[in-house]
Order: structure tokens, then C-alpha cells, then sequence
């Protein structure tokens, strides 16, 4: 199964991704080389909340979260690796988190109504079964509890690997439900993990949270930062930057982020009952 995939090749991945990535641990990121939670305001406020973190990885949001006064973090993630990065992270930061290892598509360890808020943060492409994490995520929220999901853009998909590489026979299939397999290389270009994802589309995710009780309340589709903007800015200003920003292929990428977005972030608040 595509889950236990992305779980071994997240273990193996995982302290190589924590060396070559700086995820701010002041601001909620959403995604490379784009505005965070403080330019987009998505969250309100999180003091006093319940918090869950679906797919948290290192916990670097759920940190931030526990910094910003939430009653209680709860991060869950499918790999153990990125988990015991997180625990010793927020050890490091001084922050009381309960992560939890598991599968997002199953939150059974979880009751019913125990939380006011869920965050997720380009987890949910990984998942094979998207409608379930918004019914087990409308389970677990109470009566008029948010969610706010970031999922990597159906659009980027489509257009990105053409658009870096100047060649329209790249453009992919935006209507397609197959899995879409990939590597993570490592420095010297070498295969270091094997990940599946699916782009869900647009009407995916809307009806998706639609059909289980939420109520739409905002959708994003942030704007990457020119190379310009990140000259002017500084990398220190910026949520999420990997070690090798200064190459020619990120310089590509960061260009394309510019003209097509990176992330969809939707924004939803659950029926009351």
C-alpha cells in the first residue's frame, strides 16, 4: 500500500529533509518561497483552542501553534522518524505537544468533539483515501470547530515540470486519479526515497468538505515570491527555504511558483449540530 510507501520513505528521507530545510518556527508555513500564516491570516486566533496538526512531520507548525497559546497540540504523523524529530524539537522549544503516530485517514486514537481546530499543511496529498480525513476530521471537531488544509495545487501539477523545463510535452493530465510516483534525490543526485501522491482537484476538496458538514469559508491559492521579492525580503523573512535556493533549478522553481500556485489552502468551519 502507497501509505506504508510514504511511511518507509519518510523515515529514510527525514534527517536528511531536517538538515536541508528551514521551516520557521515563528510562523505556520504553506508551502516554499510563499507567505505564511502572518501575511495570510487563515487561522485566527489559536489561544485557548484545541489544536490538531494532521501530518505534522517534524512538528515545526505544531510548535508554533503551542507558541501562540493554544490550549493543547496534538501532531499526528505517519512517520517515526519525523515524529522523534518532533518530540526532540519541541523539547528544544520548550512546548508541551502530544504527537501521536498513525495513519490521518484514521484518527480512532481520537475521540469525538476534542478539538476546536485542524491544521494540515501538504500532508493530505499523500494520503490514498482524501474524503476520509474530512470525515474523521468532522468527527473529532466539535460544533462550529475550523479546519484549514493546505494541499499542493491540482494546477501545479499540471503545468509545473513544463513550465520549469520550457516544454508543453510535460503538461500532465489534471483530470486523472492515478497515483503519481516520484523521488526525492539526495546531494549528489541520487535517489533517497520513493514517494506516491495524488493532486486532488478542486472539486475533490470542496465537496469533499461540503458532503461531511463544513461550510467554505475561505480559499487561497497563494502567490509564490519572485526572486526579486526574496532579494528584498532576505531568507530569514521567509517561512519555509531549502539549502539549495541558489541553484539554477530553484532559481526555475521559484519563477514558476510565481505564475502558478503551489498550494491550495482552504478554509472551513463545521455545521453546528
Amino acid at each position: 500500500m502507497s501509505n506504508e510507501r510514504n511511511r518507509q520513505s519518510w523515515n529514510a528521507l527525514s534527517r536528511f529533509y531536517q538538515r536541508t530545510h528551514r521551516i520557521a518556527l515563528d510562523d505556520v508555513h504553506y508551502g516554499p518561497y510563499s507567505p505564511g500564516e502572518k501575511d495570510l491570516q487563515l487561522l485566527g486566533a489559536v489561544k485557548g483552542l484545541d489544536v490538531l496538526e494532521l501530518g505534522c512531520g517534524g512538528g515545526q507548525i505544531s510548535v508554533v501553534l503551542a507558541k501562540w497559546g493554544a490550549k493543547s497540540v496534538t501532531g499526528m504523523d505517519i512517520s517515526d522518524e519525523q515524529l522523534r524529530h518532533a518530540r526532540e524539537l519541541a523539547q528544544e522549544q520548550s512546548v508541551k505537544i502530544r504527537f501521536l503516530q498513525g495513519n490521518v485517514e484514521d484518527l480512532s486514537a481520537l475521540d469525538d468533539d476534542s478539538f476546536d481546530l485542524v491544521v494540515s499543511s501538504h500532508a493530505l496529498n499523500y494520503v490514498e483515501n482524501l474524503f476520509q480525513v474530512f470525515v474523521e476530521s468532522a468527527r473529532v471537531l466539535r460544533p462550529g470547530g475550523r479546519c484549514v488544509f493546505c494541499l499542493g495545487h491540482p494546477i501545479f501539477y499540471v503545468l509545473g515540470d513544463a513550465l520549469e523545463a520550457e516544454d508543453l510535452s510535460l503538461i500532465e493530465d489534471y483530470f486523472s486519479d492515478e497515483r503519481h510516483s516520484w523521488e526525492w534525490l539526495d546531494d549528489q543526485r541520487e535517489p533517497i526515497a520513493t514517494f506516491e501522491q495524488t493532486y486532488w482537484r478542486v472539486d475533490q476538496v470542496i465537496n469533499g468538505l461540503i458532503s461531511v458538514g463544513f461550510n467554505i469559508t475561505r480559499i487561497e491559492e497563494p502567490k509564490g515570491y519572485t526572486l526579486a521579492q526574496i532579494d528584498e525580503q532576505g531568507l530569514d523573512a521567509l517561512p519555509y527555504i531549502d539549502d539549495d535556493h541558489a541553484t539554477e533549478e530553484a532559481r526555475r522553481f521559484i519563477e514558476t511558483c510565481s505564475k502558478v500556485p503551489f498550494s491550495l489552502i482552504v478554509a472551513a468551519t463545521l455545521k453546528r449540530k
